[in-house]
Order: structure tokens, then sequence, then C-alpha cells
């Protein structure tokens, strides 16, 4: 956990603190209900000396963007910025610590007032899955070719969050690949720059899919086997599908052509 600036939600604590909160509206709590949720749920950070004012700045944050501050959690931001423990990460740092002074007395003559427009509260977004396990991907590239890709998994377990597991093939050609590409399952292994022999596979997220469906095309199923791959650290949005197919042959190229420049001497 950490923070990236001085305002009030470039920290990681207070992000989890306000997912959590609105999370609960999604699922259509009040706001009172929303707040004994976080409460109960981020007890350990309340009583922590480093996070524990960062959870009642979160807290005021959200009664105050759906409504207003109740009394006793605006006195508490009040009483822990006057105490200084909502600025004791900043006091190695004296620039930060006076920007973070400065976002936190205007937070604070902020919330000291109802919000004037407070702002609905949150629905959920359902977002499935784009693809189905087994489905079988032409991508366009930025080249004007061809890649290739299986689907190998769907997750909804997060109904705003659908996900696809997606292992990307060692192909690259000016023609669409056709069904035989996809059953030799010639995974695309990278070892371009730094990334030590590792399958292209990755959990692809909703992000930026609008932006890159008309690139990708389902052009037949196979079915999932034993040996595919099944699970991946990484995270990927749509965007840069198939890429790494050009950046390994070009890698490859460019280590063959040095190869023949220096050849070796046995």
């Amino acid at each position: 956990m950490g923070a990236w600036g001085s305002g009030i939600r470039q920290d990681d604590t207070v992000c989890d603190v306000i997912a959590a909160f609105e999370d609960q509206l999604k699922a259509g709590k009040s706001v009172a209900d929303a707040t004994e949720s976080v409460k109960s749920k981020f007890a350990a950070t309340i009583e922590d000396d480093d996070d524990g004012s960062l959870f009642w700045i979160a807290l005021a944050d959200m009664q105050w963007t759906y409504g207003s501050v109740e009394s006793q959690i605006l006195k508490r931001v009040e009483e822990d910025f006057a105490a200084g423990r909502s600025l004791a990460r900043w006091e190695d740092d004296q620039r930060g610590l006076s920007r973070r002074r400065a976002a936190l007395e205007k937070f604070i003559k902020k919330i000291a007032e109802p919000n004037p427009r407070p702002k609905k509260p949150p629905k959920i977004v359902v977002r499935p899955p784009k693809f189905q396990p087994g489905d079988c991907l032409s991508i366009r590239l930025s080249n004007g070719q061809y890649g290739a890709a299986i689907v190998l998994a769907a997750d909804h377990s997060k109904v705003e969050y659908g996900k696809n597991l997606v292992g990307v093939l060692d192909y690259l050609s000016p023609e669409k690949p056709n069904i035989e590409v996809f059953r030799r399952r010639n995974w695309l292994i990278r070892n371009h720059h730094n990334w030590m022999n590792k399958v292209d596979l990755a959990w692809y997220v909703p992000s930026r899919f609008r932006a890159v469906k008309d690139r990708l095309e389902i052009v037949c199923r196979v079915e999932i086997l034993k040996t595919d791959p099944r699970e991946s650290n990484s995270y990927s949005g749509w965007g840069g599908i198939g890429e790494q197919v050009i950046m390994q042959r070009e890698w490859d190229a460019g280590r063959t052509e040095g190869n023949q420049a220096n050849p070796r001497v046995v």
C-alpha cells in the first residue's frame, strides 16, 4: 500500500475504502448501511497508526459525495489533521507536506458543508466476458497482417469485469488463420528483451475492447484440451492483443542478422 501523490484520492488505502463503499451502493445499500459495512470490513485499518486517518478521509469523501458527512466523522478528520496524523507520511518531504496540508485544508473546508449536488448512487454495470472458451480469433495487427489467438477460459465471477484467458499463437501472415493454425497450438513463446521464454498468455479485461473489436473475428471454434494453458497472473486490455508476435519476429530477425555479421569461429 502507498501514496502516489498528495491528493485526497491518491492513496491505495483511500481507493480501497472508496471501492468497497461504492460496491455496497451498487448492491442497493444506503449510505448509512455502506458506512457500517466499510467500518466492519476495515476494522484493522481503522486501528492502524498509519492508515487509520486515511480510512476516515475516504469515508468522509464518500459520505459527502453522496450527500453530507456525519458530524462525528467530520470531527475525526479534523482531529487527525490538527494532530498531524493525516500528514505523517509526508514529514520527510517538505514540498509534499506543503501540498498535502493544502489539499487537506481544502478538503475539510469542502466537507464541512453538505454537498449541494450529491451524486446518485452508482449502479452495477454488467460486463460479461467478450468471448467463449474455444473461440479462435483472427487479429488484424498494426502492421496490416494477421495474428491468431485461442480463448481458453471465460470468468464472470465479477459481474462488472468479465474476463477471458487468451493464448496468442506464433502466427503472422497476410492471410487470416484457418482452423489448422489453431489445431496445431503453436503458442507464441516470447524471449525478446526480458520475457524469458514466456508464453503470451493473459487475462483480458473489458478495457479498450470497443476500440479494437473491429480487428477481432471469430473464424472457428476448437475444443479446449487438457494440455492447454489454464492459468496466468498477467492482465491486459484488448488494445495490444497479438502485437507481441511482431516484436518477437523483429527480435528474431535482428539476432539472425547479427549472427550473420559476426559468425562464430569454431
